[in-house]
């Protein structure tokens, strides 16, 4: 014989007000899974150590996870990227292109930091900008 659970031998109201509570309940358990869900899938994950297939046994610690409305691993491939890219360019062609682009530096002010004359560095920052270009194109 099939277990019938206490509530359905109540009142037929205060079972029904029993199992509505009980779908309630169901319902935000599933909405609350998904929105950990959500969450875990924009966490970063913070290590003690480099993670590191050839150890004998032992694993990273996790330290902390980083949770946020926007998605982390974007951003961090797209850092990724920019570092793979402006590996392309010479030293001074990141110097001016980091200060110009990203730190909103001025031509002039690039070239009083770096003691060049202004032309030098839009000549230095057009060049840079052209080889991304035609990188980026490319690919």
């Amino acid at each position: 014989m099939a277990c019938i659970p206490e509530f359905y031998k109540l009142d037929p109201e205060d079972a029904r007000i029993a199992a509505w509570f009980l779908k309630g309940l169901k319902r935000e358990a599933v909405r609350f899974y998904l929105h950990q869900k959500k969450l875990r899938q924009h966490e970063l994950l913070i290590l003690n150590d480099k993670v590191d297939m050839n150890t004998d046994g032992e694993c990273p610690e996790l330290i902390e996870t980083l949770s946020d409305g926007i998605d982390v691993l974007s951003q961090v491939e797209d850092r990724i990227f920019i570092k793979e890219v402006m590996m392309l360019l010479t030293a001074r062609q990141q110097k001016v292109l980091m200060a110009i682009v990203f730190e909103g530096a001025t031509e002039k002010e690039v070239a009083e930091r770096l003691g060049i004359s202004q032309p030098a560095v839009n000549r230095i920052k057009n060049r840079a900008l052209s080889k991304l270009r035609k990188y980026l194109l490319a690919s």
